[in-house]
């Protein structure tokens, strides 16, 4: 059990939490623990073959903000976490909002900027109508784009 000491002053309240003997919390959470250095070669290792931070974390059981910690301390690249982009014919969410606001004649919400209507434009999924360009329709590929399924993440 870890010792707590109390200090009270006009300035703040300061909590110390010593051991009173080396490794009587070993495990528990909340206790520090340090790493070792076949964990910093595991770290190496499972990095240089392209592991991101938390397949790492689950390898050397320790967190993942732990292993990004240790691995900028160690100057060790870790990739980011993969993940899968949307496949450029199913719509997001700004550009599904974008399309519905045009098919019912409403103003863009927040977030919908110039370059998500130029994107819609180089998709096919809108034109261009009236002046300025401040007027769109929806064509047909819009439609079908905003009908599509939003892929899972799984």
């Amino acid at each position: 059990m870890p010792k707590v000491t109390w200090q009270i002053s006009s300035a703040c309240v300061c909590i110390d939490f010593t051991r009173s003997r080396p490794g009587d919390d070993e495990g528990q959470m909340g206790s520090v623990r340090r790493w070792g250095p076949n964990e910093d070669d595991k770290l190496r290792d499972l990095a240089g073959a392209g592991k991101n931070a938390l397949e790492i974390s689950n390898a050397l059981t320790r967190s993942a903000s732990a292993v990004r910690r240790r691995a900028e301390v160690l100057s060790v690249l870790i990739v980011a976490k993969a993940w899968r982009a949307r496949p450029s014919h199913v719509a997001t969410h700004l550009e599904r909002v974008a399309i519905d606001a045009i098919r019912n004649h409403r103003p863009f919400p927040a977030g919908v900027g110039p370059s998500t209507v130029a994107g819609m434009i180089d998709k096919g999924w809108i034109v261009s109508e009236g002046p300025a360009g401040r007027r769109y329709r929806v064509t047909d590929a819009g439609v079908e784009a905003v009908r599509r399924k939003i892929p899972s993440s799984s």
